[in-house]
């Protein structure tokens, strides 16, 4: 292929002295388009996230965290786990079972980097059949619904369709509609 002729002058880019200048300028506008397409794929991760996502990713760097309820709660620890609509946070001595969509605000500590959740995340295993399973092995735990005031506390009896029934600390029995619990986890020894 036949170049045109240049004719030499002294602010030529194609001259010795000059060809250093030429490179360096390609080199800033190489490394500014690839800030920009950087941005770029960050901006499309972030806008593909998902709050499961987030906690996925959040679980997987074992990143400290402030888990806000609906019902006022606050748990502090690290996600351990999540299932199709729940997340499990080890909160120092004991495990809390929360539902997604009774979570309102994760936080972390400032200066954590901060994540996309750009992937899928979550388990096939619900709340429900999470409890079920616990069931059988009839666990003290904490039942806590959108009234954080009035928890049920006690043995883990059964799990039905929507409901689970648990002897209450004293004797006698609750039975808790699942739909109404947002978090579980062990309870105290009574």
């Amino acid at each position: 292929m036949d170049h045109p002729r240049r004719d030499a002058s002294p602010g030529d880019p194609y001259l010795a002295g000059g060809l250093g200048e030429w490179v360096g300028r390609l080199l800033v506008d190489d490394a500014a388009h690839q800030r920009a397409d950087g941005y770029w794929l960050r901006r499309q991760a972030e806008e593909e996230g998902t709050f499961a996502g987030v906690l996925a990713d959040l679980a997987e760097r074992t990143t400290p965290v402030v888990v806000h309820v609906s019902n006022g709660r606050r748990h502090r620890g690290i996600v351990t786990a999540l299932g199709a609509d729940f997340a499990v946070l080890n909160a120092g001595e004991r495990d809390v079972m929360v539902r997604l969509d009774a979570i309102t605000t994760i936080r972390t500590l400032p200066r954590e980097r901060v994540t996309a959740g750009d992937r899928p995340a979550a388990g096939a295993l619900t709340f429900a059949e999470a409890l079920a399973a616990l069931a059988e092995q009839r666990p003290r735990l904490l039942l806590v619904g959108a009234d954080a005031a009035d928890p049920v506390s006690g043995e883990l009896r059964v799990v039905g369709r929507d409901v689970a029934q648990v002897r209450v600390d004293g004797g006698g029995a609750a039975y808790v509609a699942l739909a109404s619990v947002l978090e579980v986890s062990a309870a105290e020894s009574g």
